[in-house]
């Protein structure tokens, strides 16, 4: 997945309960890529897709579809640890 790179950030979206949930959810499919999450930030509920960037509201209508869905964005790669 990381193409030899040392991590990478992506946007996720999934429907969950709470934040708790979430993490968990994403970790797992994570898990099942093979990867760790070091960091999740700006984890938050939806209320309003208006406040969205353009690519995180992309991937709130594949993950309405699919209750066990974690859909994921694009993977924005960096080469160092220290990035």
């Amino acid at each position: 997945m990381l193409e030899g790179n040392a991590g990478a950030f992506i946007w996720i979206a999934s429907q969950a309960e709470d934040s708790a949930e979430l993490i968990a959810k994403v970790e797992n499919a994570m898990q099942k890529l093979g990867l760790n999450i070091n960091d999740s930030e700006q984890v938050q509920k939806v209320l309003n897709e208006d406040d969205l960037s353009e690519a995180v509201a992309e991937l709130i209508p594949q993950a309405r579809r699919d209750k066990e869905s974690v859909v994921c964005g694009t993977w924005h790669k960096f080469k160092n640890h220290d990035a």
